[in-house]
């Protein structure tokens, strides 16, 4: 079993647009449990991921919540990938979110089909899902006071 902590520090980003707005944020961790039933089928759950093991599915879970009394625009959330976790490709797209991508620890952000990276002989090629190190959501519409959302990813423990 692997024990090591799963947990990254979720970044709230608040626009810098006026006003600024107090929001709520929490983290989850769970892991993707498959059963087998009796009849052929199968049965997937999440549980807390507090022991996991290599080939893991770790879903990354971000709640957040508009504790103001005024609706919160502009609303950017940053949470990093722990470096023993790779990103499963399309489990951070959400309706009304844009997801974009960091492989620099989080200092610039781009789209997931223009993300690249510098090799050591200089040239520049598509980042692998592998070598994404934070993913930035966006949220499109105004989020309501006393309301909020979730947003996730998944990824696989090496």
């Amino acid at each position: 079993m692997y024990r090591k902590a799963l947990f990254s520090a979720a970044l709230l980003v608040i626009s810098t647009a006026m006003p600024v707005y107090a929001l709520t944020a929490t983290q989850t961790v769970e892991r993707e449990v498959v059963i087998s039933n009796a009849d052929g089928s199968q049965t997937v759950s999440r549980i807390v991921a507090d022991k996991v093991t290599p080939g893991d599915k770790v879903i990354y879970s971000l709640q957040y919540f508009n504790d103001e009394a005024e609706p919160a625009e502009n609303i950017v959330l940053v949470m990093p990938i722990p470096s023993q976790v790779d990103f499963i490709e399309g489990s951070a797209d959400f309706n009304g979110v844009n997801s974009t991508f960091s492989v620099d620890g989080g200092r610039t952000f781009a789209n997931r089909a223009d993300l690249q990276v510098v090799r050591d002989n200089g040239t520049a090629t598509a980042a692998t899902a592998n070598e994404i190190t934070h993913i930035r959501w966006t949220v499109s519409a105004a989020i309501s006071p006393n309301t909020g959302g979730t947003l996730s990813f998944s990824g696989r423990l090496q």
